[in-house]
């Protein structure tokens, strides 16, 4: 009888234990590639400068209503929505001939910065030169009124 307790006793603490290391909810699913940040204050700073292209990666028609003066539109809806490929191949196709450091631009700086973040990487680019956007084109709109074209 104890030894059957102390066997219970032990499976408990086991499964108790392995639950501890599950992933949070929050955190970024495994194989996405971490994120860096820019501030809207900094990216202001470098809006025009060489060397920096501004990827507004939000779907087309968003872009054609407004974007951060001098942004270039990639549209990464197909890969936000499973096309991994899609994503890649747009990635490909707004990098191809830079190795400029980029400011990805989405909504949030969530979602469709993290698919265009882990298409870039995929694709061999140059991860200390990508950065995301902090609060996306949604705090930019806010923050940097003077600085968005219809």
């Amino acid at each position: 009888m104890k030894k059957t307790l102390l066997l219970l006793l032990a499976l408990v603490m086991v499964f108790a234990l392995s639950a501890c290391g599950q992933e949070k909810k929050d955190e970024a699913p495994a194989g996405d590639v971490e994120m860096k940040y820019m501030t809207a204050d900094e990216t202001v700073a470098i809006l025009g400068a060489d060397g920096y292209t501004i990827l507004d990666i939000r779907k087309a028609a968003d872009y054609e209503t407004a974007h951060i003066t001098g942004a270039v539109s990639a549209d990464m809806d197909a890969a936000v929505n499973g096309d991994t490929e899609a994503g890649k191949q747009t990635m490909k196709a707004a990098t191809e001939g830079t190795d400029d450091t980029l400011i990805l631009v989405c909504y949030s700086g969530k979602k469709y910065a993290q698919a265009a973040t882990n298409a870039l990487s995929a694709n061999g680019y140059d991860m200390s030169k990508v950065f995301t956007l902090e609060g996306g084109f949604n705090n930019w709109s806010e923050a940097q009124p003077d600085h968005v074209e219809p």
